[in-house]
């Protein structure tokens, strides 16, 4: 990131070297400059050197006779487990100098996560959607899914409908500050092939004979089933 930094070439006085920087003649130095009206009077900044107290006659050439310069650093950051996209950051003594030899202050680096190939996040959850076949769906399975964790069994109950939302405790994103941990939901969807072989369509179609094409109406949605798990805790 950018900041700016004492000049080197006058050291910080905004003067050409050989040269120094001269108490302002409005103010005499105080930087400030006193207008009275009748029993009143009122204390401004003086309008010569603008506060400083000093002028430049001489400026540097190289920063112009602000004193200081811009320069490019890096600072390694460390990213705490558990942050979410928006998070501040804060690095003590790395922002921008203050006037007249004050402490520095701070630089604030914000958070942005990028997009998961496998994982949505809400909160200190994950949402994965994971295919499954006509067979595992009906049948029952035990299948292996992704996690931050490395790959997790995840049984598959016989009778499971595309879309069914199963949840793995404490296998999502860890929470800021402590030892807990989100869930890990695991939505599962029929993945209809798009070649079968003769002996596959001769089988479905002895299944759709069986169950006469009656085709339950279509499961709730994902969103509306997060919802629901959201709001009941």
């Amino acid at each position: 990131f950018d900041r700016h930094q004492e000049c080197g070439h006058c050291r910080g006085s905004g003067a050409r070297p050989g040269t120094a920087p001269q108490r302002c003649p409005y103010c005499g130095g105080s930087g400030r400059v006193v207008q009275s009206a009748g029993f009143f009077s009122m204390q401004s900044t003086c309008p010569n050197c603008h506060g400083a107290g000093v002028v430049i006659r001489h400026p540097c050439p190289q920063c112009r006779g602000s004193g200081m310069v811009p320069r490019r650093v890096r600072r390694e950051v460390k990213i705490p487990p558990g942050v979410d996209d928006g998070t501040r950051l804060r690095l003590a003594g790395e922002g921008e100098p203050s006037p007249a030899g004050g402490p520095p202050g701070d630089c604030y680096v914000f958070i942005r996560i990028r997009p998961h190939p496998l994982f949505e996040r809400e909160g200190q959850h994950l949402l994965c959607r994971v295919p499954i076949g006509y067979a595992q769906a009906a049948l029952g399975a035990t299948i292996e899914v992704p996690s931050l964790d490395g790959r997790q069994k995840l049984e598959i109950p016989r009778g499971t409908q595309s879309g069914d939302v199963f949840r793995l405790a404490g296998k999502g994103m860890p929470s800021p500050g402590a030892r807990s941990r989100g869930d890990l939901l695991v939505q599962v969807f029929i993945e209809v092939p798009k070649r079968l072989t003769p002996e596959h369509q001769r089988v479905l179609r002895e299944l759709a004979d069986i169950e006469n094409e009656n085709v339950s109406p279509e499961r709730e949605s994902f969103f509306q089933k997060l919802k629901r798990y959201f709001q009941t805790g």
